[in-house]
């Protein structure tokens, strides 16, 4: 476990100094802590004496009312509710949770209260009680709004909960990250993308780079997975931005493909993991659609295909079947785990029975099956970016090993790749890092 749990052990010297003043003068001892959060703002990062790895980082809630808990979800619960759960001060408005952390950690938290602690399992209890989370008022840092999909959501509703992000002293810069005034910006442009092969409809984003101009030479091409989230979540148009105006990477144009808002997690579980059909609709309706309307290179070498989990494996595949038209694969934590008939899959998808199979039994075979037909091919004119939280290490999926064999096998055919290993688990927030770093890696200016 590289995330450790709480360690009773370990007291944040914080909350002890507090303690201790409240023993003295409760009233004032509170009203001073309080007053010192409101300028450092939380989480609260502390040093551990003779530890050069990890911090001790101690979340706090304020509740003038009574309430029968308040918890912490995401990295610091594991398999049971009751492990997020804050401690109080007796008899003060002061709640809070000590974790021993990795230091450069960079992740999300949600907080609730008064939550039920049945279902028991984090993800399941997180969803079920949506409308009791709340944003942490102490955290400078933005809150991000994740969009739950259907079934998390009535179907055509937008259901949205708040995260805060939890940034370690020592995490890497994200430099390309966010909005910058200073800068010419592209254009973002939403369209909805129709499909007789799938028999669906999806919406889209075209991001242009700045002095877009129908008549320049071919614009290098970003296409990317689950889109529309990346641009919510990791604000992707800023990031091109960003890297355009520092000349990290030629002015390019990106497509942003919607897998999962407002399409049901069972439709992102069918089409994103190797499907011929989905691949089908993007060769022969996106793209030529794309290049009728936009200025978009058919040079592979200036082509990048992207996503992060299944759009990672997604990503890959369209790049095996189709190095013609992408030789550059950008996959942030892909989801390299699944082969045809995985029982993690087939759960996801609730009416498999009218899904078309396009596998053989041998394809069944227990494995990584992507990596298999890469090993077993010839080496493709392609080059890879892959990377993987190191908080993943501990997916039941094994996301985080399958990860590193694909890596190997890449390797071992002598692909270029670079692969990562960041401190981080399966998130938005890092990902935002990843795909600015991926697109320098792949298409980066040469000085």
């Amino acid at each position: 476990m590289l995330v450790k749990k709480n360690n009773s052990k370990i007291i944040s010297p914080m909350i002890s100094r507090l303690q201790g003043e409240i023993k003295v003068n409760k009233k004032e001892a509170v009203l001073k802590f309080w007053k010192e959060i409101e300028k450092i703002g939380t989480p609260i990062f502390e040093e551990i004496e003779g530890d050069d790895k990890d911090n001790l980082i101690t979340l706090l809630v304020r509740e003038d009312e009574e309430v029968e808990n308040i918890i912490c979800y995401d990295i610091f619960v594991n398999e049971d509710i009751k492990e997020g759960l804050l401690e109080r001060i007796e008899d003060t408005n002061v709640y809070f949770k000590s974790y021993k952390i990795l230091k450069g950690v960079r992740e999300t938290y949600s907080l609730s209260k008064n939550v039920p602690l049945e279902p028991k399992d984090p993800i399941e209890n997180l969803v079920k009680y949506k409308d009791l989370v709340f944003s942490d008022p102490f955290n400078s840092k933005e809150t991000l709004w994740f969009s739950l999909p259907y079934p998390f959501s009535t179907k055509g509703e937008k259901i949205r909960i708040p995260c805060n992000v939890l940034e370690s002293p020592d995490a890497l810069p994200q430099p390309w990250y966010g909005e910058r005034t200073n800068i010419d910006h592209g254009k973002v442009e939403e369209f909805t993308s129709y499909s007789e092969i799938l028999n669906d409809k999806r919406n889209i984003l075209v991001y242009s780079p700045p002095n877009y101009n129908k008549n320049h030479s071919p614009y290098h091409f970003l296409l990317l997975f689950d889109g529309i989230i990346f641009e919510e979540l990791a604000k992707v148009s800023s990031t091109l931005d960003n890297l355009i105006a520092d000349e990290k990477i030629p002015p390019i144009i990106a497509i942003m493909v919607q897998n999962f808002m407002n399409i049901d997690l069972t439709h992102r579980a069918r089409e994103l993991p190797p499907n011929p059909k989905f691949v089908k609709y993007i060769i022969k309706e996106l793209l030529p659609w794309g290049h009728e309307n936009f200025n978009i290179t058919t040079n592979p070498i200036q082509s990048v295909v992207a996503g992060a989990s299944y759009g990672g494996i997604a990503s890959a595949f369209i790049a095996f079947k189709h190095p013609e038209i992408f030789g550059n694969v950008l996959s942030m934590s892909g989801g390299y785990f699944w082969y045809p008939g995985s029982e993690i899959w087939l759960k996801r998808i609730k009416d498999f029975k009218n899904f078309e199979h396009w596998w053989s039994k041998e394809d069944e075979k227990e494995g990584e099956w992507l990596a298999r037909q890469f090993a077993q091919s010839e080496r493709l004119p392609l080059k890879f970016y892959l990377d993987v939280g190191i908080l993943e290490e501990t997916d039941p999926t094994q996301l985080f090993i399958s990860n590193r064999h694909f890596r190997t096998v890449l390797q071992a055919k002598e692909y270029p790749i670079h692969y990562v290993e960041f401190l981080g688990g399966h998130d938005f927030v890092c990902w935002r890092g990843s795909i600015a770093d991926g697109l320098i890696y792949l298409i980066g200016k040469k000085k």
